[in-house]
């Protein structure tokens, strides 16, 4: 059974296609890296696996629970809002532009999800919140708000405010396109140690390198279809798809 399935999806802004019958099967402890150009629906698919967006026609099932499906005449229809809550919270979301309320505290953005949702007590949120700062090398930060953090901290706290909900798939959007070149390094190094963890992880990501080193699979996106997927070397490397190699080879050419 995939922990996380989509099944002919397609999503529509208005009169704008935006995926076009993209299919996705994610195996638990798998690493999953969505690469393309801009515009291709690549965070668009990532927002509809995490029903921030909702899905014109398909199915999306997470851990064997139907989320969405089509009804008889070929439009998604969701679950309960109960079931799809559930849903979300079994994955975090970590975004480009990291979304912590900045006013709150490190610490105070940490526990906020696990006391509010998961009815966690306040200090059994704050042990668990220390853990996690920890784990992103930011201990000593707890007390700290969002403006006082560089862009490379702000965004390992919202990878550790998202881990403080115990999620079964972690999903990232671009995580480092709005960090400095030097920034980036600490906050892939986090996301590395993740995937050690073997935490299933979906990274929509212009890192190409950390793509090669991490992923088990990479998808190439263009114009809302998948074009490409297969072994992270054998896609990066040995791309079957002329239009594959096209966007590798811009990308690398402008590093």
């Amino acid at each position: 059974m995939y922990i996380l399935q989509a099944i002919n999806i397609h999503k529509n802004f208005g009169s704008l296609g935006v995926l076009h019958g993209v299919s996705l099967q994610v195996q638990k402890g798998e690493v999953i890296a969505i690469i393309g150009p801009s515009g291709s629906g690549k965070s668009t698919l990532l927002r509809c696996l995490n029903h921030l967006e909702r899905i014109d026609s398909g199915q999306i099932e997470i851990e064997g629970e139907t989320i969405a499906q089509n009804n008889s005449e070929g439009k998604a229809v969701y679950s309960s809002e109960a079931k799809i809550a559930q849903a979300r919270r079994k994955m975090g979301m970590v975004f480009q532009n990291f979304n912590l309320f900045p006013h709150k505290s490190v610490m105070q953005n940490l526990i906020m999800a696990p006391t509010l949702v998961k009815n966690m007590g306040k200090a059994e949120a704050e042990e668990s919140a220390r853990l996690l700062l920890a784990k992103v090398g930011l201990s000593q930060k707890a007390d700290n708000y969002p403006f006082e953090l560089s862009g490379g901290q702000q965004q390992r706290v919202a990878i550790a405010r998202a881990l403080a909900m115990n999620p079964d798939i972690m999903c990232f959007d671009e995580p480092t396109s709005a960090l400095d070149p030097e920034l980036t390094g600490e906050v892939l190094m986090v996301m590395k140690d993740l995937a050690l963890e073997d935490m299933t992880m979906v990274v929509v990501t212009h890192e190409i390198g950390f793509a090669r080193e991490v992923a088990d699979r990479v998808i190439f996106m263009d114009e809302g279809v998948i074009m490409e997927e297969g072994q992270a070397e054998e896609v990066l490397l040995n791309p079957r798809q002329e239009r594959t190699s096209a966007f590798l080879s811009k990308v690398l050419m402008a590093r």
